[in-house]
């Protein structure tokens, strides 16, 4: 049945920067490393800690000498920008990390950071207006970049396009509650409504009792009103207490002025050039920054084992779940480090505990199912599979594994429903209509047989690639309805496809089937 089902996708298969403008006296930039791209002005380090200009000078050097590789990939140079630029941004350089950013964006528009980063350093420094368009184009690259929403609506405020400001901040109430509430009561407090404004604000407050920020514009509400008495009392509780929501990308500037943080942005920025040993170094060197930084053994262990020291490589990863036991990226690469070394049962595990948590994770799950069939448990890999078709039908290599392994055990009907589900959701999908078109023409179980169907589609995707298989799957589907000197003429067809394309394994085998086509009888056996 195996050599029936073909089309199964596999489970798993695992401009110059010189480096000289760095070092040349007085102000100085980096060149653009492509056409359409801006000079990086290299900011003065002289007033800033020997320590830190020292790593930012080794940051420097290092996406200098990235930058100048000819053969480096758009996604790769907008990488080494945006992360030059993130480490300016975090020392307060703003004009080089605006550049860093804009040159970023520009290569990858589609990714969201550089756009965000950009709005949220020129709201930092006033420029508004500018802080829109780059907020939006954002939102454009990534539709749920909800933190975004919410920045928009203070740049609207502090422009005072208040319908605007309302808008972003009512459609920030799901995510963001306690911040959009607040936002709505200064809101309320600019345009006078002084009842709207204490009720926004009491109900933010509610929410996030240390906001004591936010006693401050209660009591100017109040006051208002005329009611002196509560404005005193608000008065007297204020305090620095302010509702900042999550947002990652602000929150890893502030993480990059921590000591390991520049060896971290080093050894990325030496793994992205291929260069392992100097990353290994100079994440050993965040790990002694850090100790307990399980960001830091991660990344020496990514270093690791593309030296090929696996067992480093486990050992650091081991580490890292020691100080931080829930990172998925400590499971997951632990999990793929073993399964690659055969230790399959101690994969499981761990992988399991990335598929729990981010069940769209292709790569955990195929590794996992491998795993579990490995180990002989093929109910939980199927039920692994199962799982992941439900959320993604989508996933044609993973319907096609799990088709097979259920015709493998006989469970021939679930094979085609799944099969004929993913067609009718993909009718273009040539490995599953192959697939299907098998299974209906030669599976064992004769009640799910349709060779009327099989034809159908045998036919379609053959007219579409005239191969020596899809040849081959004509014939099946003729045999199934008895026509055997067409099923015959067929297999002729698919030999001569497979000796025009020299594939001598194929013409040999496709031969060797040829007496079954000519006999009396060439239905598939059962």
């Amino acid at each position: 049945m195996r050599r029936l089902l073909v089309g199964w996708v596999a489970l798993v298969s695992v401009c110059m920067a010189p480096v000289s403008a760095l070092q040349a006296p007085g102000p100085a930039t980096l060149p653009p490393a492509r056409p359409n791209l801006v000079p990086v002005p290299l900011p003065p380090l002289d007033s800033l800690e020997s320590s830190v200009a020292d790593q930012i000078r080794e940051v420097q050097r290092s996406v200098a000498g990235l930058l100048g590789k000819p053969d480096l990939g758009r996604a790769e140079t907008a990488e080494a920008y945006g992360t030059l630029g993130q480490l300016y941004h975090a020392y307060e350089m703003f004009d080089a990390a605006e550049a860093c950013y804009k040159n970023a964006s520009r290569l990858r528009p589609d990714d969201y950071r550089w756009s965000h980063l950009l709005g949220y350093l020129h709201q930092q420094t006033g420029r508004l207006e500018d802080a829109l368009g780059f907020y939006d184009a954002a939102l454009i690259a990534k539709p749920d970049d909800y933190i975004a929403t919410l920045y928009l609506g203070d740049v609207y405020l502090r422009l005072n396009r208040r319908a605007e400001a309302r808008t972003r901040f009512q459609a920030s109430l799901d995510r963001f509650p306690a911040a959009a509430l607040s936002r709505l009561g200064d809101l309320a407090l600019v345009e006078s409504r002084y009842k709207d404004a204490i009720r926004e604000f009491e109900a933010a407050l509610e929410r996030v009792p240390q906001a004591t920020r936010i006693h401050y514009s209660l009591a100017m509400a109040y006051r208002a009103l005329g009611q002196l008495d509560r404005a005193q009392a608000h008065l007297q509780q204020v305090g620095s207490g302010d509702i900042r929501p999550v947002d990652p990308l602000v929150e890893g500037l502030q993480d990059l002025l921590r000591g390991e943080r520049a060896h971290l942005i080093q050894g990325r920025l030496a793994f992205q050039g291929g260069q392992y040993k100097d990353a290994q170094d100079a994440f050993s060197k965040a790990v002694e920054a850090a100790p307990e930084s399980a960001n830091a053994r991660i990344n020496l262990a990514s270093a690791m084992a593309r030296l090929g020291d696996t067992e480093g490589a486990v050992r650091e990863l081991r580490a890292s779940l020691r100080f931080d036991p829930a990172n998925l990226s400590a499971h997951l690469n632990l999990g793929l480090l073993l399964a690659s070394q055969g230790q399959y049962a101690d994969a499981v595990d761990h992988l399991k505990k990335v598929v729990d948590e981010t069940p769209d994770h292709s790569e955990a799950t195929n590794v996992l199912t491998r795993a579990l069939l490995r180990l002989g448990r093929a109910e939980e890999a199927m039920a692994v599979l199962f799982k992941a078709t439900s959320r993604d039908p989508g996933d044609e290599g993973t319907v096609l594994g799990l088709s097979i392994m259920l015709s493998e055990r006989a469970r021939y009907r679930e094979a085609r429903d799944l099969l004929d589900r993913s067609y009718r959701l993909f009718p273009d999908r040539t490995p599953t209509a192959t697939t299907l078109a098998r299974l209906l023409a030669a599976a064992p179980d004769l009640s799910i047989r349709d060779g009327s169907r099989a034809l159908e589609l045998a036919m379609t995707v053959y007219m579409a690639q005239p191969t020596a298989v899809h040849g081959e799957t004509v014939a099946l589907a003729l045999a199934e309805l008895g026509r055997c000197m067409e099923a015959a003429e067929w297999i002729r067809r698919a030999i001569t496809d497979a000796e025009r394309a020299a594939s001598a394994v194929e013409t040999a085998r496709l031969k060797s089937e040829m007496p079954r086509y000519e006999a009396a009888s060439c239905r598939p056996p059962v």
